[in-house]
């Protein structure tokens, strides 16, 4: 979506995709000849340096004002939730939070109203609303994995295993050295029947060397088996089996596909 100035796309941006790849390489070229960037502007985009000036100027504005103008509010009043929150006014913390969040709603940095506010709608027993304030953290581009792992928990407990795999494989591009996520989402994606995601992270597990290593060669024999790759699988399972030979799962595991 391009952004709107006045209800209006500035003019230098009303173009398709293409058209913008176009001037780009062009301008480059321009660029590349020594041309100065007022003349590269009037070439490239039929409009005076000035006007491009203007525009830009118009439009950054519009994209910045609601957090300038309200940015030294939006800084006292979270100090304000945040003291709530400690004193257990989740009620207080639910309402000036609400009235302070969209002021700034890219910050998703420790602390963040969404998080308050999160915290303040499960002690009050309310993990739904706590799972959509973490849904809109995580759509904004929160990264904190203790507060991903949580929403995964959210919705699975909702009933939306596909969300949470979703969610925690965004976490994956984040904080990729997890085994305890690996093991997660390894689980739901077997449960979903995404074999390959399975597979994947459930050799992810073993490549962190996890303690439980006759558990992890069997999660991964699993998947494995469920895949039809039952010569890998029976090689996972005999390294189960080496690292816990009473390890009873991967003896029938390795039962079943002897037959």
């Amino acid at each position: 979506m391009q952004p709107v100035i006045g209800g209006q796309e500035p003019e230098f941006q009303n173009r398709d995709a293409d058209q913008c790849d176009e001037k780009l390489i062009a301008m480059l070229h321009d660029f590349g000849n020594k041309m100065t960037t007022p003349e590269v502007v009037e070439k490239e985009l039929q409009m005076k340096p000035e006007e491009f000036d203007k525009q830009f100027l118009d439009w950054l504005e519009a994209q910045t004002k609601n957090t300038v103008d309200h940015f030294d509010e939006w800084k006292k009043q979270l100090k304000t939730v945040v003291a709530d929150l400690r004193a257990k006014k989740y009620d207080d913390v639910i309402r000036e939070g609400a009235a302070i969040r969209d002021f700034y709603p890219d910050y998703v940095e420790p602390g963040s109203v969404y998080e308050l506010m999160a915290d303040a709608y499960e002690a009050k027993g309310d993990k739904n609303t706590a799972r959509n304030e973490l849904e809109k953290y995580s759509q904004v581009g929160g990264r904190s994995p203790l507060l991903i792992k949580r929403l995964a928990a959210f919705q699975v407990e909702a009933g939306e295993p596909k969300k949470a795999a979703a969610t925690l494989d965004r976490l994956n591009y984040i904080y990729p050295e997890d085994p305890e996520l690996h093991k997660r989402l390894g689980d739901l994606w077997l449960a979903e029947k995404n074999l390959t995601g399975a597979i994947r992270e459930y050799q992810a597990v073993l490549a962190s060397k996890p303690l439980d290593q006759a558990g992890a060669h069997f999660e991964l024999a699993n998947a494995l088996r469920q895949a039809n790759r039952i010569n890998d699988a029976r090689d996972q399972v005999l390294m189960s089996l080496e690292a816990a030979p009473g390890y009873k799962p991967a003896q029938r595991l390795l039962l079943e596909i002897s037959k």
